[in-house]
């Protein structure tokens, strides 16, 4: 099996045994996957069990799974997700998602326990075994005191982005990530060839790879964006892109 998922083999490996595991009765919980981690769950186990998926958001790319045989009955509460507001006074500047992931990265969090975080209101889902020392001890970012005020309701993240139009001679992965983050075409590649680029939540070290529409890039430090490839061509044939910068 694992020749079919090059570049993920630890992650199958993690997924079999969960498989295992739920064989054998047990109700498995994973901490917060990315969209192509929760792929390879389904493309893994799918039809061989039953695999539930939650945020704590509506509209979260970031969720816990459930993995277990069909005669258990989930709910929301078997997620084990807990969902803060953070409060704080506006006056030193408005806190993004970078701050607040920052912030948490400073505390020895593991990213994997935290889910999505969204900025309208400032908020974060946590897995709940991590959630009392994350509230104890999240206190502070940047120059602002905040406070985590649990929310029992339903949040919707919103997507917040800045929309950018380039004219490229090619879609090569390289090109791309250059243009995008306004880098060299040899730092683009090096960034590439070091495993510093994602597409689509999976690391990409192909420099040549020809992306697609709707496409999402990610290279550490810088942030990421989505490609948005309007069909149309120059009079030089260049491809129209429109490059949707997460904030």
């Amino acid at each position: 099996m694992l020749e079919h998922f090059k570049g993920d083999e630890e992650l199958v490996s993690k997924i079999q045994d969960y498989g295992l595991q739920a064989e054998k009765g047990q109700l498995v919980l994973t901490k917060f996957l990315n969209p192509h981690e929760r792929k390879v769950v389904h493309d893994v186990l799918g039809g061989q069990l039953d695999i539930y998926e939650d945020g704590g958001f509506d509209g979260a790319e970031n969720k816990r799974v459930i993995i277990c045989a069909n005669y258990y009955v989930i709910s929301q509460e078997d997620f084990k997700i807990k969902v803060f507001e953070l409060d704080y006074n506006d006056h030193f500047g408005k806190l993004t998602h970078r701050d607040v992931l920052g912030a948490l990265m400073h505390l020895g969090i593991d990213r994997s326990v935290v889910g999505d975080i969204c900025e309208n209101p400032l908020a974060i889902s946590i897995c709940e075994e991590n959630s009392a020392y994350i509230q104890m001890n999240l206190n502070k970012i940047k120059r602002s005191s905040v406070h985590l005020r649990e929310n029992k309701g339903r949040l919707s993240v919103q997507i917040d982005y800045t929309t950018k139009r380039y004219y490229l001679s090619s879609l090569r992965l390289d090109k791309v990530v250059a243009s995008f983050f306004k880098l060299s075409r040899s730092k683009a590649q090096e960034a590439i060839i070091h495993g510093d680029v994602k597409v689509n939540y999976k690391v990409n070290m192909d420099i040549a790879h020809l992306l697609d529409d709707g496409d999402m890039i990610s290279l550490r430090h810088y942030g990421r964006v989505k490609l948005s490839d309007t069909n149309n061509l120059t009079r030089n044939e260049n491809h129209i892109v429109d490059a949707l910068y997460y904030k």
